[in-house]
């Protein structure tokens, strides 16, 4: 009896200490929070570029994740073409694809016109930095390199516009 005691004792500290291992260090997989610093990465582009998060700070940035088969990641796509156009040089967008492979992202993307940057994240690296609990979400990065927004979840590419419109006037001050 004394034994079974000590083995389901143990089996409680191992898995405690497991979970703190996974939650209490922070890390780079712990969810990103406003204020907190960007998480660097590089990442290959479907135009055959390749994106630096790090190469644009002094600028916003908006991260946004996405895949083709999500229905309001989608459906702001068409905010995102808009925000590049009004923003110019102050801002930096990537999209970033979840999962895909590239001849299935690059195909949507001629198939609708799209033009600007979108990183390829087939095996989720990317995702990892920036775990979140659904697509689209979007992370704005202010100026100075820190999360001044983070947005889950899309309305249409109207709304989505003004929205992200008023986080990034919001950044640049």
């Amino acid at each position: 009896m004394e034994t079974v005691k000590i083995k389901k004792f143990a089996l409680i500290v191992l898995t405690a200490c497991l979970l703190l291992s996974l939650t209490a260090c922070g890390g780079e997989n712990s969810p990103i929070k406003k204020g907190d610093k960007y998480r660097d990465f590089t990442a290959a582009l479907t135009d055959g570029g390749t994106f630096r998060l790090s190469d644009h700070k002094g600028k916003v940035i908006l991260l946004n994740f996405w895949a083709t088969w999500c229905g309001p990641c989608v459906g702001e796509m068409p905010a995102f073409s808009r925000l590049v156009e009004a923003y110019g040089d102050k801002l930096a967008l990537v999209a970033v694809n979840c999962g895909e492979d590239e001849a299935a992202v690059s195909a949507f993307l001629a198939k609708n016109g799209y033009t600007f940057p979108v990183a390829l994240d087939p095996e989720g690296e990317i995702g990892q930095l920036y775990p979140s609990d659904g697509i689209p979400y979007t992370v704005i990065i202010a100026p100075d390199g820190t999360v001044s927004d983070i947005q889950t979840g899309a309305g249409d590419a109207e709304t989505m516009f003004v929205h992200y419109s008023g986080m990034l006037d919001r950044a640049l001050q």
